[in-house]
């Protein structure tokens, strides 16, 4: 089962948090695309992608992430964009699934919010 959280973080920070739960694969894959476009169009916030709680990934997921975040970066280049992927094994699908080299991926949500914060 897939869910989909969008949450502000602190609003002088400028960061919004797109949380992703259970799923992020063929099935999911879909509606992750969607998701993030529609986010995207509606909010120009920089935006934290939070994996932590992801239990079930494979490729299909992991490349209709990828392809999102870099829509975004195309569309717009002055939007920040990082991510959190606790396990290893996903963070380092992430790293070899093209994404724009400026894209940070944090491994917890409190390392993230240091660097955003700072």
């Amino acid at each position: 089962m897939l869910t989909v959280i969008l949450q502000s973080l602190p609003t002088s920070s400028g960061w919004r948090l797109f949380k992703i739960e259970g799923q992020l694969d063929f099935t999911s894959a879909p509606t992750v695309r969607m998701a993030l476009a529609y986010v995207a169009g509606r909010d120009r916030s920089n935006m934290l992608v939070d994996l932590e709680n992801v239990r079930a990934v494979d490729d299909k997921g992991v490349a209709a992430l990828t392809g999102a975040l870099r829509r975004l970066r195309s569309e717009d280049p002055q939007r920040h964009l990082a991510l959190v992927a606790r396990q290893r094994s996903l963070a380092e699908s992430l790293t070899r699934g093209d994404l724009p080299s400026d894209i940070r991926i944090y491994r917890s949500g409190r390392e993230a919010l240091r660097s955003i914060a700072a």
